[in-house]
């Protein structure tokens, strides 16, 4: 049989705190906001980074700021991007 135990509310806000982890997006935050709609970025990852993660916080940081990022074809260990108006499709 599962022991149940109630959880406080203090240790729920730890646990929604480690869910969305304690990575600092400013970086990714301060070049997004430097974009304009329309604009691009590009990224080079440095020797332990993976695409996946950075495209991951890239979008994460352009939602903070009421933006979107579109990803377009690129190769090797660049990321290239649009900036554009979460509403744009």
């Amino acid at each position: 049989m599962p022991n149940f135990r109630r959880l406080s509310a203090e240790e729920v806000a730890a646990m929604r705190a480690r869910r969305r982890g304690s990575v600092d997006l400013s970086e990714y935050s301060d070049f997004i906001r430097a974009l304009d709609i329309g604009e691009g970025g590009e990224v080079v990852l440095g020797e332990n980074e993976q695409k996946r993660t950075v495209k991951r916080r890239l979008t994460r940081a352009a939602r903070q700021l009421s933006k979107d990022v579109r990803y377009r074809r690129s190769e090797g260990n660049t990321i290239r991007f649009e900036v554009r108006s979460p509403t744009s499709n």
